[in-house]
């Protein structure tokens, strides 16, 4: 808060220097009539009067910046595979009863709320601190369905501090992957993120970087030391990055369905690396297995139809890609995640130290990671003249090259080989504050015995941002 600036004096007060009396005025003389007028008193030289001070207007040291938004949405879904959030959830098969039967969602949970701090800059050192809160926290599987969407529990978004100097930038805390370059490629569309097949994730972290900044076009590089995984495997996820930034093409995009955002044309690629160590599958382990994982990304965000002011969107049409490919990666790539080990030899189920669908044993006790490939297309399109109605379509396409019948997964049920998700959105901006979105959504999963399972999705949503 702004300290207040001390007051001025009165306009209207005469002041006397320190020290100085008025001269004392004299009594009437007595017994002789009518009381002589008294003399007034001098008043001091305009040359004695101090100066007044001016009013000198004092700014907080600090800044603190509130944001959010209120969000509600009503969905339908063919069938009960899903909650609020698509994701990687395994869509239902036509040969079960929620395969067969649908389910209408109403939510305000995706609401959420930020606080951002700035301190004073200090020797040209910028420190910023943010904290993002949601209502999507998890809650347990006994509760209530009325309590689980109406008392939505806080989950942790965003906590982080970010130094940025002229030599290098620091971002300490929760933030989005570096890998995939996150959140900036991300689609236009009222999907919870992430869709399936895309590149998502949020965890602590280290991160470093550098912007070298030139007329025609930006540089920037990173790298990261992520929270993995698995705490046991004992080694943090290793990301890195590169991207290019065209400042002479710019054009207009939204992430997800927030406000619209004016940057060039961008292109980056990204890696990252990390380490699994599982226990032996045996009943009792004494010893651990281990296994790598890695994956790279190639992103692009560009201008088909440029802009050129942010406030000027009208007849701008942009194209987003993504394309990933790796191991080991599933809980940051939006696919299959619940694959299971092989049973122990007395067919007693062997229980991993280690998240689903990332690493697990084959029938000769070998532990392996397991391999996906995804691309993420999409064009968002703000029509003219003003650009306060926009319209944006997404299509997403992933594969494993680990659940296959041949690895013997021909029976499960709990992770698929294949995913399609296809979407189109209407965005109508109300007013500046106000936003209003219609999508519909079509999801197709394929499972290893070649078994397709689709859902299909209407929804309404709408946003008041502050």
């Amino acid at each position: 808060m702004a300290a207040q600036a001390p007051q001025p004096p009165d306009a209207g007060s005469t002041q006397l220097p320190t020290g100085t009396q008025a001269p004392a005025t004299p009594p009437p003389m007595l017994g002789t009539g009518p009381a002589a007028a008294a003399p007034q008193p001098v008043p001091p030289a305009e040359s004695a009067k101090p100066p007044v001070p001016a009013a000198v207007p004092v700014t907080a040291k600090w800044k603190a910046t509130l944001y959010g938004m209120a969000e509600f949405n009503i969905m339908h879904d063919s069938t009960q595979s899903f909650g609020e959030s698509v994701g990687a959830t395994v869509i239902q098969r036509e040969d079960t009863y929620a395969g067969t039967h649908g389910r209408t969602h109403f939510t305000a949970r995706n609401s959420r709320f930020g606080i951002k701090v700035s301190a004073p800059e200090y020797e040209g050192i910028k420190t910023t601190a943010n904290l993002e809160l949601d209502f999507f926290g998890n809650q347990p599987p006994t509760v209530s369905e009325a309590s689980l969407v109406s008392s939505g529990t806080f989950r942790l978004r965003q906590a982080n501090i970010k130094v940025e100097t002229e030599y290098v930038d620091v971002l300490i805390g929760q933030f989005y992957h570096l890998f995939g370059w996150q959140p900036f490629f991300f689609p236009a569309t009222t999907s919870f993120f992430p869709v399936m097949n895309q590149v998502f994730g949020r965890m602590p972290q280290l991160r470093v970087g550098h912007t070298f900044k030139t007329e025609p076009v930006n540089v920037e590089l990173a790298a990261a030391a992520v929270k993995p995984p698995q705490r046991d495997a004992e080694v943090p996820d290793m990301q890195a990055a590169l991207r290019f930034g065209f400042n002479g093409w710019k054009g207009i995009h939204t992430l997800g369905a927030g406000g619209m955002l004016i940057d060039p044309l961008t292109i980056g690629v990204s890696g990252t690396f990390r380490h699994f160590k599982v226990a032996e599958h045996t009943a009792a382990p004494v010893f651990s297995r281990s296994a790598n994982g890695y994956g790279i990304s190639v992103d692009a965000m560009v201008p088909v139809i440029p802009a050129s002011a942010l406030d000027d969107p009208g007849n701008a049409l942009t194209l987003t890609g993504s394309f990933f490919s790796g191991t080991g990666i599933a809980d940051m790539a939006g696919v299959a995640s619940a694959v299971p080990n092989p049973p122990l030899p007395d067919n007693a189920p062997y229980t991993a130290n280690l998240d689903n669908g990332l690493a697990v044993y084959d029938a000769a006790g070998n532990l392996k990671t397991i391999g996906w490939r995804g691309m993420m297309v999409g064009l968002q399109y703000y029509l003219p003249p003003s650009g306060r109605i926009s319209i944006s379509a997404n299509y997403t396409q992933g594969w494993s090259d680990r659940i296959t019948a041949e690895n013997g997964y021909s029976e499960l049920r709990s992770a698929f080989r294949e995913s399609r998700y296809i979407d189109g959105n209407v965005f109508a901006d109300i007013t500046p504050a106000i936003r209003a979105g219609v999508s519909f959504q079509y999801s197709e999963q394929t499972f290893a015995d070649d078994v397709t399972a689709t859902n299909e999705r209407l929804e309404l949503s709408l946003y008041s941002f502050f």
